[in-house]
């Protein structure tokens, strides 16, 4: 006969409390004006991967080129990356840089609009290299669709997102 290989203690059934349900953490609304970062400077550094000089733009300096496109008019994300890196003697403008500090237009002219204030900047200009508008911006692309129209640009929808008709004349 095998014995059982249970301790010889007695169990005693612990009556577990369940954890304190805390409270869920209130959602901050982000600060897009804190993160335009007025004192940052462009910089060319040297990217090692390529061996090319690499620009790293500012917020500001993309916004900048940003109120240059004109009324009825739209710049594609990769003819803004070249005329940066052209104005400023670089090989290249950072792909990643750039995304990001559009976005960040993009979410403080958004917060210009909750306050009614009129939009600083006109982001809805900006389009993806395929004439796309891109769908993770803090602005909606509804709205911006619908400023592009009242320019005079054709828009249409392609499957989730708008697009502008006519790929050629999404770069300037």
């Amino acid at each position: 006969m095998i014995a059982a290989r249970t301790p010889n203690t007695i169990h005693r059934t612990r009556t577990r409390t369940p954890p304190a349900k805390s409270k869920p953490a209130a959602r901050r609304a982000l600060d897009w004006n804190a993160k335009l970062r007025p004192g940052l400077e462009p910089e060319i550094v040297i990217d090692k991967r390529y061996g090319d000089r690499l620009l790293l733009p500012t917020p500001l300096l993309i916004a900048g080129e940003i109120a240059a496109i004109p009324s009825g008019a739209t710049l594609a994300v990769s003819a803004l990356r070249r005329t940066l890196a052209a104005r400023f003697g670089a090989d290249r403008t950072c792909p990643l840089m750039t995304g990001m500090f559009l976005k960040i237009i993009a979410g403080a002219v958004a917060d210009d609009l909750v306050q009614r204030h009129p939009p600083r900047w006109p982001v809805w200009r900006v389009v993806g290299d395929d004439g796309r508008l891109s769908t993770v911006w803090p602005l909606d692309a509804l709205y911006r669709a619908t400023r592009l129209r009242e320019e005079g640009v054709k828009i249409g929808r392609k499957g989730d997102a708008w697009q502008v008709l006519g790929v050629a004349e999404a770069g300037r």
